[in-house]
């Protein structure tokens, strides 16, 4: 279970690397990597995390990286991650934007798009199942998933607000369930 910042640095590099299709795609890397492999973090974590990072202004993939680091290893560990995952993210952006300017209108191109948006879909699924497994696991948390879902789906709300508002409901609910098994 080494915990060294060259060893923080290096898996997120590796998740940076493979982090086609943005910060959603990241919960199942770190659930490889960080959960399963070294349990840094346990799963029940990765959620809250993922939660959080959010919630907070910023890329998501960053954000969870940094409070992820932060969690193995302080500040210093959120250094390193964020550095694992920022680094491979700009080298590949870079050389992309280079091709891309020269190569982004020929159809094959554009072939390859369309096959990487669908492959990011189902790891967006996938990521949604898994979340799902976790998160709604009660009555309460099916009665908000239906409001929120309904909120979203026919108010024009900010999802920053829901979700802080999400957070409240859940800390009232659970004074509430409190209370009542006093």
């Amino acid at each position: 279970m080494n915990k060294s910042l060259i060893e923080i640095f290096k898996i997120f590099f590796i998740i940076g690397i493979q982090l086609l299709g943005g910060g959603y795609v990241i919960v199942p890397l770190l659930k490889k990597y960080i959960v399963d492999e070294r349990k840094w973090i346990t799963d029940e974590e990765l959620v809250d995390l993922y939660a959080i990072s959010q919630c907070i202004p910023g890329i998501i993939a960053a954000n969870i990286a940094t409070i992820t680091g932060y969690k193995i290893k302080k500040l210093q560990g959120a250094i390193a991650a964020i550095m694992g995952i920022v680094v491979p993210s700009f080298i590949i952006i870079l050389l992309f934007a280079m091709l891309l300017s020269n190569f982004a209108n020929l159809e094959i191109v554009q072939a390859a798009f369309k096959g990487i948006r669908t492959a990011v879909i189902v790891l967006v699924i996938l990521t949604v199942k898994d979340l799902w497994k976790k998160s709604v696991n009660s009555i309460f948390t099916y009665i908000l998933f239906s409001i929120i879902l309904l909120i979203l789906l026919f108010c024009k709300t900010s999802p920053t607000l829901v979700i802080i508002g999400a957070g409240f409901s859940a800390i009232f609910y659970s004074k509430i369930k409190g209370v009542k098994n006093a």
